[in-house]
């Protein structure tokens, strides 16, 4: 695996996420389009959802550059500023959610995957979330899809492998349900697992 040369980085937060929106909702409704999201956004709604985000206390963002052209990103907020879905799904367990971080996006071009970028910028959020000395742990939320989907195409590696060698661990039965319409134009309903990992 060779890393791409010459990518740069910024991590923003506070009100200075607010500037990288319009970068975001860009990514947020190209890449989440493929499988497994198969995602059919509108910008207005992607810079709704980003802008709260933004707002929400010790919320951060790194975007990755090449050049002037931002070709991935990752976004985090702590987890007790997320929406009640995400909340309840933590409902039965023994977290306490004001030690959990949630990263919510990590995104990269096609160009730019499988080159440790995604390792790479991982560790930097990590770093940032273990400067705040609030948290404990980090946790995300993949889609999940049955493995005989017709759309998924015959490349495709599941983000599993990447959250297993990076040190997240599956919840079981802890998972949450979103509805969106899919590229087809019709809405359905999703099941969103989470994974969580200890910050050393």
């Amino acid at each position: 695996m060779k890393e791409k040369t010459g990518i740069t980085e910024q991590l923003l937060t506070g009100a200075a996420v607010s500037d990288a929106l319009t970068d975001l909702a860009s990514l947020r409704l190209d890449i989440f389009t493929e499988y497994p999201y198969l995602y059919q956004g509108r910008r207005e709604d992607e810079l709704t959802y980003l802008a709260t985000n933004a707002e929400a206390p010790e919320a951060c963002a790194i975007l990755a550059y090449d050049g002037l052209t931002v070709i991935g990103a990752v976004t985090g907020m702590p987890l007790d500023h997320e929406d009640a879905r995400m909340l309840d799904a933590f409902a039965g367990t023994t977290f306490p959610l004001k030690e959990i971080y949630y990263v919510g996006e990590l995104l990269f071009r096609p160009a730019f995957r499988n080159c440790g970028l995604g390792q790479k910028l991982l560790a930097r959020m990590e770093h940032y979330i273990q400067s705040l000395g609030s948290y404990r742990k980090i946790t995300c939320a993949t889609v999940v899809r049955p493995e005989d989907h017709p759309l998924c195409p015959c490349d495709y590696i599941p983000i599993s492998r990447f959250l297993a060698r990076t040190g997240f661990a599956r919840l079981s039965g802890v998972a949450t349900y979103y509805t969106w319409r899919e590229t087809d134009g019709i809405k359905r309903d999703h099941a969103m697992q989470f994974w969580i990992k200890d910050l050393i």
